[in-house]
């Protein structure tokens, strides 16, 4: 399967607007364009071969469109409180959106990308609960693209933009059973989680440490005249990172185990996907990343494996793994220029399993007309 992209638009964000209440801050990110992308799917025997072509208005090719709240309130000792309430839209709202959680929602339904309380003790660290980015997320700012969400990142492998048209295929089927144009299992990482706590130390000697925990489970025993239904819908996991920063070196490493046990045992499994909890599935995400700043340019390497097996197959699995390389530089003052490049590898065991090699680069530049407005062009494949 080949994917590529061509995005070029313009993102105004908006921050530290005070409210009446000193301690709250209303930040967001609306970012539209167009894009142009075509896909092609090719199967060994010809039967299933696919080629699409689009060409839209769309959003959330560099950045995902978002308004949010957050604030803070000092409690004394050195304690504080804070929370955080962030939503995400889909300005243009067309097909080329991101879509709402829900299979068959309006295009333009908001979706909760944050929404958590937490405690800070200085000296200590942070706890927060709710629904958080992952701890892979994360780690977005170490990397080339940071995240564009544009076709030909390793990494960071998507196709909001494009929104092509579902096209199912074995591999996928035998670990997913699922492919939504962005197949969860193809997806390197999980960007956020709902039911979770987190907790983060502060900084000292450049060393940084965070740690995650969701759960959401429930179990029943139903009887129905002569029918009993026994179920077990369990969700959970763990996420571990650290961060080491001093001088002009990043580095960075996170690890997540996410496990998922539904009621039908007899249910395809299903890997974790954004805001989505899998089904009948371990789900296992790793990333390291390093950037050095030269001062002229910043280089950029990062490595991810992700495994995804059956609950009650072990025989079923989808493993993908590579690396990347990439610099970032601003050109002058206004103008930033990337490039990223990378390898890896799909292997998916099962029914109508098999192997692909992955190739993967983006191009992008950024022209600054302000400290919150650009324009961007992303070329990625």
């Amino acid at each position: 399967m080949k994917k590529s992209l061509f995005a070029i638009a313009a993102v105004t964000a908006f921050a530290g607007a005070a409210q009446a209440q000193s301690s709250v801050t209303v930040y967001g990110i609306l970012d539209v364009g167009y894009t142009g992308g075509s896909l092609t799917n090719q199967t060994p025997t010809g039967v299933g071969n696919t080629a699409q072509n689009i060409g839209r208005i769309t959003n959330n090719n560099e950045s995902g469109s978002r308004i949010g709240f957050r604030g803070n309130e000092d409690l004394g000792g050195g304690t504080s409180a804070q929370f955080v309430a962030e939503m995400g839209f889909q300005p243009a709202g067309n097909a080329g959106s991101q879509t709402a959680n829900t299979v068959g929602a309006a295009l333009w339904s908001p979706d909760i990308r944050q929404a958590y309380v937490g405690l800070t003790q200085k000296g200590a660290g942070q706890v927060r609960i709710g629904t958080q980015n992952t701890l892979y997320w994360e780690q977005g700012s170490n990397m080339t693209g940071q995240l564009a969400q544009v076709a030909g990142s390793i990494l960071a492998p998507s196709t909001v933009g494009a929104s092509f048209t579902p096209a199912n295929n074995g591999s996928q089927a035998a670990a997913t059973a699922s492919d939504n144009g962005a197949s969860n299992a193809q997806n390197a990482y999980t960007s956020r989680t709902n039911n979770t706590i987190n907790l983060r130390s502060e900084r000292m000697n450049g060393f940084l440490v965070k740690a995650s925990y969701n759960q959401s489970n429930q179990s029943s025993n139903i009887q129905l005249g002569t029918a009993v239904g026994l179920g077990v819908n369990d969700q959970s996991g763990y996420q571990v990172a650290a961060e080491y920063v001093v001088g002009k070196i990043n580095l960075q490493a996170s690890y997540a185990g996410f496990t998922s046990q539904n009621a039908n045992p007899a249910t395809a499994p299903g890997a974790w996907g954004t805001d989505q909890q899998g089904t009948n599935a371990k789900d296992n995400q790793m990333l390291v990343t390093a950037s050095y700043d030269f001062g002229m340019l910043k280089a950029f390497a990062g490595y991810t494996d992700r495994r995804v097996q059956a609950t009650a197959d072990s025989n079923n699995t989808m493993t993908r793994s590579g690396y990347e390389i990439g610099v970032r530089s601003f050109i002058t003052p206004k103008i930033e220029g990337w490039a990223s490049g990378g390898m890896g590898k799909f292997n998916a065991q099962g029914a109508g399993g098999n192997n692909a090699n992955l190739t993967a680069y983006q191009v992008g530049s950024n022209y600054w007309l302000s400290k919150r407005t650009n324009l961007y062009g992303i070329v990625g494949a």
